[in-house]
């Protein structure tokens, strides 16, 4: 007997060490390791950041016109060692695993393709992500979403200042990547030669252009005012009794004002002095007409330059990315949940049932239902 119990307290020490080990990998793509430490560091950070939770979930209202907000972040699972960290949810971990796999689909595109992303394709991807930030917190201030700061609305500096430089710099490079790929995929490239050589191509897109505008609130009554025109009326007579308001005298880059609006507009071929149909903007809608044109320099226009590349690029490179991610070998830590390849994301743990645990009160069945330990701890 006595022999049976020393046994047994080998094979309890040997079960309590494996259980204690940590993968060194919470996930791979297509060979490459996603480590457990970098993702644990980065669900540290985010957890420790409330200017950056906001700002992720007001990034979610924004892209799903206010119909899907983020997982929770903070939770009751907590980070590496029990208690050592802030917690996160199950949910939110699976998130954002997706989103480190994505990243490494999107390097792995640029590589395979042999794409450089130089040092000026990086401090381009510094300020996409900032500018970016800043649009999304413009977007969703004055709403349920907004984030709150000390000097009133928060900024993209206040919010990348809450986290490491080294994870704001692996966005950028994120940001960087998919700008050269649009830039491939849409038949041009990223040198400076490159852009120089679509402007010369695509000179007049660039126009500083002005405008005369009307809002109307719906489809018809913008066609109607369509038909005043058409009867003779002077546009700016029909503008000054829109619905919506009117401006005028205004003057923008063509081609930036015909990225705004939706596909089809075809803004950069409306000939000068003549209405547009109706563009939906939004709930609205609108009628614009070109006043003026006047030729821009290259100099003057390279920023709107390299933005329309990537604009033409954008389309196909979301196509590509998707479907590099359904056809990427990705394995996943169990513990952040499972990779369901054909929608290319990680689904969350599920939590045994109450009648497999052998006393749910202690282990806290239904108090938990969906957090997970990513590094196999638990709560």
């Amino acid at each position: 007997m006595k022999r049976l119990i020393v046994l047994l307290i080998v094979l309890a020490g040997g079960l309590a060490a494996a259980a204690f080990v940590v993968p060194s990998n919470a996930a791979s793509v297509n060979g490459v390791s996603i480590s457990q430490q970098q993702v644990d560091s980065d669900l540290n950070a985010i957890a420790g950041s409330s200017d950056y939770q906001c700002f992720l979930n007001a990034e979610a209202a924004v892209g799903s016109d206010g119909e899907t907000t983020l997982p929770s972040a903070t939770g009751t699972v907590p980070i590496g060692e029990a208690g050592s960290r802030p917690t996160v949810t199950a949910a939110f971990a699976a998130n954002y695993i997706n989103t480190v796999i994505v990243h490494q689909v999107v390097f792995s595109l640029a590589e395979a393709r042999h794409l450089e992303v130089t040092p000026g394709a990086l401090a381009a991807g510094r300020q996409d992500v900032t500018a970016q930030t800043n649009e999304i917190l413009s977007e969703v201030a004055g709403s349920k979403f907004a984030c709150p700061s000390g000097s009133g609305t928060l900024t993209a500096k206040e919010v990348l200042a809450s986290m490491p430089p080294s994870f704001v710099d692996t966005n950028a490079r994120f940001e960087a990547t998919v700008n050269v790929l649009e830039d491939d995929l849409a038949g041009v490239g990223s040198s400076e030669a490159d852009f120089q050589r679509y402007y010369a191509n695509h000179a007049s897109d660039f126009d500083k252009a002005c405008f005369t505008v009307a809002g109307y609130s719906s489809e018809t009554e913008a066609e109607a005012a369509v038909a005043q025109v058409t009867s003779g009326t002077p546009f700016s007579t029909v503008a000054a009794s829109a619905s919506g308001g009117e401006s005028s005298g205004k003057c923008y880059i063509l081609s930036a004002v015909a990225a705004s609006f939706p596909t089809g507009s075809n803004l950069e071929h409306l000939a000068l002095n003549t209405v547009s149909s109706p563009i939906a903007d939004g709930s609205n809608y609108l009628l614009l007409e070109i006043t003026s044109r006047t030729p821009t320099p290259y100099a003057t226009a390279r920023s709107d330059v390299e933005s329309a590349v990537q604009n033409a690029g954008a389309a196909k490179a979301s196509t590509t990315i998707e479907a590099a991610e359904k056809k990427a070998d990705v394995t996943v830590d169990s513990r952040y949940g499972q990779w369901k390849a054909t929608s290319a994301e990680v689904l969350p743990p599920s939590s045994p049932a109450k009648v497999d645990v052998l006393n749910p009160s202690v282990n806290g069945v239904g108090t938990a239902t969906s957090s997970v330990a990513p590094t196999g701890q638990s709560s």
